[in-house]
């Protein structure tokens, strides 16, 4: 890495009419999918709403951690590198407030349609009962609370304070987020795989996983990364950036999204191993589910698309270092996000209508439906939108760090 000669670059406000139709797209694609979702789901089909709408969430829900993430880590490390960039990855995280209004239809509407064990009373399943110290209702709204408040306040005071130092400098702020981010790493670590665990994986109480909490991890910090990287060379695209965006930070921010591409390979193969050696009924039957008709082609899909294909388009040096290349990849990789997701959440769905059916728990298939597009569409513009207006608050870098220098001038030699 070598520093930048010359005099700093002044703060940079976005301009919204070099964006085109999206300022205006995002919002009107949010209302309309958010409301015909609502109307043709509570209408046609209550239970599928739930689902799509949780897989929607889901979808913005670790985005947004992952952002957050990178940003307490670029502190933690004191990076200089991604100081360039790191606004965005502020603003994203910032749309949680966003993300606890399009939660409470989750908390407060779909409860007993999501979490089959709220509406069972004690002595209907021994394994339920044992888990009941935690799998209580009050309890699963009290860490609700708390997760979605945490992120909230981290992801506000890190803005607040980037924001404060583009007014008056101060060096102390850099120090202070810093020493801040040493503590927030752990609670950040607590309540992701907590959210994890109660939004997910108790979608189906018999069922658990020791690395469940890393898995998703190692997707939301993909994922984010992938964002990352299309929106700075969108904005580069659009004429902003001009001079300070480079080459050399597509090449960091490729070979993190190689990195977590191989580290999420690397978590699916294991959870999935150990349960298969392990031959525990509680812990195989997840994987069974998802093997059962159609599921098994998805499967196999998800298994390609989500560490194979992007491994490959990334691998080489000018993959990460030719704009239209790393976007592609990058795309692909948010795309598989969702296929992830999806396929974590969706069978849960058939397995509940075969329980009240009085049927033995099996999937039927991969169905997709209208519900999960519209609430994904929905969800996604709600927050694009909110990301646009936060972002065009001040400037898009942070103009008055001590390691902007560094950052604009960073090199790298691998």
């Amino acid at each position: 890495m070598s520093a930048s000669h010359g005099p700093l670059p002044s703060a940079e406000k976005l301009r919204m009419e070099k964006l085109g139709v999206f300022p205006v797209l995002f919002p009107i694609l949010g209302a309309v999918g958010l409301i015909s979702a609502f109307v043709l789901g509570y209408l046609t089909n209550p239970a599928q709403l739930a689902f799509s709408y949780l897989f929607a969430f889901a979808v913005g829900f670790t985005i947004c951690s992952g952002a957050l993430f990178w940003t307490l880590l670029h502190h933690a490390l004191d990076a200089d590198w991604s100081v360039l960039m790191r606004r965005i990855l502020e603003t994203v995280a910032c749309c949680f407030p966003v993300l606890v209004l399009l939660a409470l239809p989750l908390l407060f509407l779909f409860p007993k349609d999501l979490w089959y064990w709220m509406t069972k009373p004690l002595g209907y399943d021994v394994l339920l009962d044992w888990k009941r110290p935690f799998l209580n209702t009050p309890f699963f709204y009290v860490r609700c609370a708390f997760y979605l408040l945490f992120f909230c306040a981290a992801a506000y005071l890190y803005r607040r304070w980037s924001m404060q130092q583009d007014e008056d400098g101060d060096p102390r702020l850099t120090l202070r987020s810093r020493h801040v981010a040493y503590g927030f790493i752990p609670l950040f670590v607590l309540c992701f795989t907590f959210a994890g665990f109660d939004w997910l994986m108790a979608l189906d109480f018999h069922w658990y996983s020791t690395m469940w909490g890393v898995y998703l991890f190692a997707g939301a910090a993909q994922s984010s990364m992938a964002l990352l990287i299309l929106i700075t060379n969108g904005l580069s695209k659009t004429g902003h950036l001009r001079g300070l965006f480079t080459v050399e930070h597509n090449h960091i921010m490729g070979m993190l999204l190689f990195a977590f591409t191989v580290f999420w390979g690397y978590i699916a193969f294991s959870q999935y191993f150990l349960q298969w050696y392990a031959n525990i009924p509680e812990e195989t039957w997840y994987f069974v589910y998802r093997n059962t008709g159609t599921w098994a082609y998805f499967s196999i899909f998800l298994v390609v698309g989500h560490f194979f294909v992007p491994f490959i388009l990334l691998l080489t040096q000018p993959a990460k270092r030719t704009p239209w290349r790393i976007c592609t990849a990058s795309g692909w990789v948010l795309l598989m996000h969702c296929v992830d997701l999806y396929w974590i959440i969706m069978p849960n769905l058939q397995l509940k209508k075969a329980r009240l059916a009085g049927l033995k728990p099996a999937t039927t298939g991969f169905e997709p439906h209208l519900l999960d597009l519209l609430a994904l569409v929905g969800v996604m513009g709600v927050l694009a939108a909110a990301f646009l207006w936060l972002l065009a608050r001040g400037s898009i870098f942070p103009a008055r760090d001590p390691r902007l220098r560094e950052s604009l001038g960073v090199t790298n030699w691998s």
